[in-house]
């Protein structure tokens, strides 16, 4: 994981994955993130995944709340949590 920044005045978190130059260490990184997340209080069905072949981004990875929801390209490499939601949904 490159970073986790606390938005100033806020209570959101960002989670950033490292810049992969394979296709398999972005998989690597995906799995990493996805278990930090899990651990901080995220649902189980929220993942980071990386793909080969992304359609707007030049990144591998991507992240879902859920089979059954979209699913978001990562250009940034990374995505916001809420800590409220976090820390109320033990």
């Amino acid at each position: 994981m490159d970073k986790i920044t606390v938005e100033p005045n806020s209570r959101n978190i960002w989670v950033e994955l490292e810049k992969a130059e394979t296709f398999e260490e972005a998989k690597e990184n995906c799995e990493l993130a996805t278990k930090l997340i899990h651990k901080m209080g995220v649902e189980k069905s929220a993942k980071f995944y990386a793909v080969e072949n992304q359609k707007y981004t030049n990144t591998f990875y991507n992240f879902t709340w859920s089979h059954m929801s979209g699913f978001t390209e990562l250009d940034d490499r990374g995505t916001w949590f809420n800590l409220d939601y976090l820390a109320n949904n033990e």
